[in-house]
């Protein structure tokens, strides 16, 4: 019985379909997945910027007399006095409430550099030009007199505002997510402005 054997293989046209196909779903698909990653990275970032701080007024109001400070960091041990905040930063107990991590201080947690590229600001609360936050032993943010007690943690991607996260922190220290009060499509901070990027 003589007969054609057909190759179990692709034609070419078939493979051109193929591949042709598999162009169109990675066009849809990968801008859709690099949103997802953004938008998974910079949640996790405020999540743990909102743990940080809840920590950290807890710990504040387990104390006696001194303050609990957050503060930038590049080491991991000190204060970095820097108002960029995406280098990593650290919570420890700061007995003489000078903002500055040694004697008989005590480190209670650090947090490393936010990943991809992203950055995180503070607006109002910090004291020494945005370089540190602290928690009294009532758990209240603490201040100079010329500074606000209530403030807003940013994070932000390298697409802007409208895709930027906050956290803000009201005067008796609770932290709260930011929300779109106003419905423009961009976060606002504890004042009710629109939050920015640097």
């Amino acid at each position: 019985m003589s007969g054609i054997q057909r190759s179990s293989g692709f034609t070419l046209l078939e493979l051109l379909i193929t591949i042709t196909i598999l162009g169109i779903v990675a066009t849809v698909a990968v801008p859709s997945f690099r949103e997802m990653v953004l938008n998974s990275r910079i949640s996790t970032q405020t999540n743990e910027i909102t743990g940080l701080i809840s920590f950290a007024r807890s710990e504040a109001s387990k104390l006696r007399e001194g303050a609990v400070t957050i503060c930038a960091s590049t080491d991991s041990t000190s204060c970095s006095g820097s108002s960029s905040w995406e280098t990593g930063l650290i919570v420890f107990r700061d007995d003489d409430m000078n903002a500055a991590f040694g004697g008989t201080d005590q480190l209670l947690k650090v947090s490393g550099p936010l990943a991809g590229g992203n950055t995180l600001r503070i607006r109002d609360m910090t004291s020494d030009g945005g370089g540190y936050v602290q928690f009294d032993s009532k758990g209240f943010p603490r201040a100079s007199a010329t500074d606000e007690t209530a403030g807003s943690f940013i994070i932000c991607d390298d697409r802007g505002a409208a895709e930027a996260r906050a956290v803000s922190v009201n005067f008796s220290g609770q932290a709260n997510l930011a929300r779109d009060t106003d419905a423009d499509g961009v976060l606002n901070d504890h004042k009710s402005n629109n939050i920015s990027c640097p």
